[in-house]
């Protein structure tokens, strides 16, 4: 950290208004359509692959971030329709956009082959809401693409304004979901400096020098983005750049000096450095001793005899007896907007209120007073990327727990999150990198993984199988860990019956002819408790009945599922989010007058690391008659979850071999 007087600050800030306000003006700008070829009118086929319903002549965007107000965009692509699959999926165009950004000066049309063309109207454009990847909604300007047929091209062209902003930290998309000829981005930095940015997941791309103070970087004939089942996040395969630059960060302001931080990009340990000092002031104001909180501390913990005990206690007490207001579904967005503002950590415990953010740092506070080494961790999201301290980008981090030495090691806690057990995290911020910052220094160190046991779906069903091949009874599922964390946070701003009506939708997804009664979910908000889930099933034809046979598959659970991977090759690496287990035990009452005529258990499969395991058994209660089915399975042992590329064939084999034993069938014959 720096300081200086706020005299030479304030003389150095006037020097760069002055610099800024003699920056160039932007450059011309498309605000005509640009001709066409006759090669492009022409095509048949596709350039970049071979089988693409449509694809991209040219994908430009001009990033201007000459002005001191904001940044612009302009878009100009153009589009060729190869197929009536294309015509069907570019029917429609949506533009996305966010809080903070305009689109201006939308326009579009379709050229026919002929070389005519026709306009999209302006009242024709409109804006709507679209649900993203993750069930995130956000807007979108629209427009639909009148007498669109194979061999037209659509283009369109629009301007992009972000208030207030600038291309630092913005994300270049160097690959996109439709096949592309020419991806390029123009870019003017602010004050004529030389660009400077990081590029994931590629390496043929690079701003070089260009007219009227752009910068230009390009790439040719590059595919078209495709899902992988089981893939890792999107960012760590897709190709993408960060534009990056030096940062200086005010931290504390005096009557007499200003404090700031460089955030220097090209420097990890400074980059870092620079970060950790801005998060210094949130530890300390966490961390600041009071009264209220020491005598807290004290009566929560009495009678604990080891730290385990004193630090279950504290997170128990900050889980179930503060008011968590970021999950109380009786709040609105306005109630939360207006309750009382936090100015220290002792008003969370006197108003037995606080949002997530807030209950963690009480729970910090308690502990330090309980003489706990106390700091915030701020780790990576697996779901987005596989962080490194290497990527010298803040945005890849977010406050993620509370860390605290216990013994040699630092231990993370969450009561924030509502549903989140004592000693867990959530999956994706489990297994990371996270920057542990203290009042005094900050520490690298990589968060545990939850191991497969902890992780257990544990499934049972009492039948009764009928002569028709009916099958019909009991089911109760006990979902703990991550299973159960992930449904409860799907699920707890639902309604009864919209719950009621998802279960019902998960099941009937896989045997279409269920009949599901009598749901009851147990245990929805108690993180110390399993999530249980039962109901009442009766499902027509289960059994396929041929002449005086029955064929049915004792695996309930694994009913109608398919092949996880089906492709035979395969370009990503292969990413399972956790380890998981799952313990099923079935018993199907056998109807009068049937006998197994062929009852033969799948045999044991596992790997030679004991990464997987699937056993399965099944004997005769004759007393009933009684078919009981019992299935033990795991993925994830040690750890493992995510394989490369070139162990595809491995992955995909033990897979295969799970689903064939996990559908195995058995015969019964009418006496």
């Amino acid at each position: 950290m720096n300081s200086f007087p706020t005299v030479k600050l304030f003389c150095a800030l006037s020097l760069l208004c002055v610099l800024a306000l003699s920056a160039s003006l932007a450059g011309a700008q498309d605000k005509e359509w640009r001709p066409v070829s006759p090669q492009e009118l022409t095509a048949k086929t596709p350039v970049v692959e071979p089988d693409a319903d449509a694809e991209a002549t040219f994908w430009e965007i001009r990033i201007d971030d000459s002005s001191s107000d904001d940044v612009s965009l302009r878009h100009y692509v153009r589009v060729k329709i190869f197929t009536e699959r294309g015509r069907e999926k570019y029917s429609k165009f949506d533009i996305p956009f966010s809080k903070g950004m305009k689109i201006k000066d939308l326009a579009a049309r379709v050229i026919k082959a002929d070389g005519t063309s026709v306009e999209i109207k302006k009242e024709d454009i409109f804006e709507r809401e679209i649900i993203k990847a993750g069930g995130i909604k956000i807007k979108a300007k629209s427009f639909a693409v009148p007498n669109i047929e194979p061999g037209v091209i659509v283009e369109y062209r629009y301007k992009e304004t972000i208030n207030d902003g600038g291309a630092k930290g913005m994300r270049l998309a160097f690959q996109r979901d439709i096949p592309i000829q020419n991806l390029s981005y123009y870019y003017k930095p602010y004050d004529s400096q030389n660009p400077k940015y990081q590029n994931y997941n590629f390496t043929d791309a690079k701003f070089v020098k260009d007219e009227k103070g752009y910068w230009l970087a390009t790439r040719k004939n590059v595919p078209s983005f495709r899902d992988e089942p089981r893939m890792p996040p999107e960012d760590m395969v897709r190709p993408w750049m960060l534009l990056t630059g030096t940062r200086i960060g005010l931290t504390s302001i005096s009557d007499f000096s200003i404090s700031y931080t460089v955030k220097d990009p090209s420097s990890p340990l400074k980059y870092w450095g620079a970060v950790s000092s801005e998060n210094v002031p949130l530890v300390k104001f966490m961390t600041k001793s009071s009264g209220d909180i020491k005598k807290a501390a004290a009566e929560i913990t009495a009678g604990a005899a080891t730290p385990d005990e004193k630090l279950r206690k504290i997170y128990e007490f900050c889980q179930t007896q503060i008011r968590n207001t970021t999950f109380d579904t009786s709040l609105t967005d306005d109630d939360r907007r207006k309750l009382p503002q936090v100015n220290s950590i002792g008003d969370v415990l006197k108003r037995k209120a606080g949002s997530s953010q807030y209950i963690d740092m009480l729970f910090g506070a308690l502990a330090s007073a309980s003489e706990f080494e106390t700091r915030i961790a701020f780790s990576g999201n697996r779901s987005e990327m596989f962080f490194q301290p290497e990527m010298t980008n803040e945005n890849l981090i977010h406050p993620a727990a509370i860390a605290l030495k216990v013994g040699e090691e630092y231990k993370y806690f969450n009561p924030g999150m509502s549903f989140l057990p004592y000693g867990m995290l959530v999956w994706y911020e489990e297994d990371t990198w996270a920057m542990l910052v203290g009042e005094k220094n900050f520490l690298w160190r990589q968060t545990p993984i939850t191991q497969f046991g902890n992780s257990l779906s544990k499934r049972s069903g009492n039948f009764k199988l009928l002569d028709d091949g009916t099958l019909e009874g009991d089911v109760r599922i006990e979902y703990s860990g991550h299973p159960a964390l992930t449904y409860r946070m799907e699920n707890y701003d639902e309604s009864a019956n919209k719950r009621e009506e998802n279960l019902k939708d998960e099941i009937k997804g896989r045997i279409s002819t269920a009949e599901v009664s009598e749901i009851k979910i147990e245990n929805l908000t108690e993180s110390a408790k399993p999530l249980i889930h039962q109901y009442k099933i009766r499902v027509p034809s289960y059994a396929q009945k041929t002449g005086k046979r029955l064929f049915i598959q004792p695996g309930f659970f694994e009913y109608g599922s398919d092949s996880l991977f089906s492709s035979a090759a395969r370009k990503y690496d292969i990413f399972f989010r956790y380890p998981w287990s799952e313990s099923d035990k079935i018993a199907i009452e056998l109807p009068l007058g049937f006998d197994l005529d062929s009852a033969d258990a799948p045999a044991p499969l596992t790997d030679p690391q004991k990464i997987a395991s699937l056993n399965i058994s099944m004997a005769i209660d004759k007393a009933k008659p009684t078919l009981r089915y019992d299935r033990q399975f795991h993925f994830g042992g040690g750890g493992n979850i995510l394989f490369p590329a070139t162990a595809y064939p491995a992955v995909k084999g033990l897979f295969d071999a799970f689903q064939k034993s996990e559908t195995h069938t058995i015969t019964l014959k009418q006496k």
